[in-house]
């Protein structure tokens, strides 16, 4: 039942997107209406990087 999960709660359940670049542009939502201003974000770091307005977690995609 999502009305009882708080919105860090339900997002921390959307799995680490995956992205070939080392920077990132996060804008929240694919509509310009309902995104955040844009974010851009590095992923040098092991961990997955978050996104400051969202919450959204990237990842960069290694290909081995």
């Amino acid at each position: 039942d999502t009305s009882k999960k708080s919105p860090m709660e339900l997002i921390n359940e959307v799995p680490p997107i995956k992205v070939e670049g080392r920077i990132v542009a996060c804008e929240g939502d694919t509509d310009p209406a309902l995104g955040h201003p844009i974010e851009y974000i590095c992923l040098d770091l092991a961990q997955p990087a978050v996104c400051k307005y969202c919450g959204l977690r990237y990842v960069q995609d290694h290909h081995h």
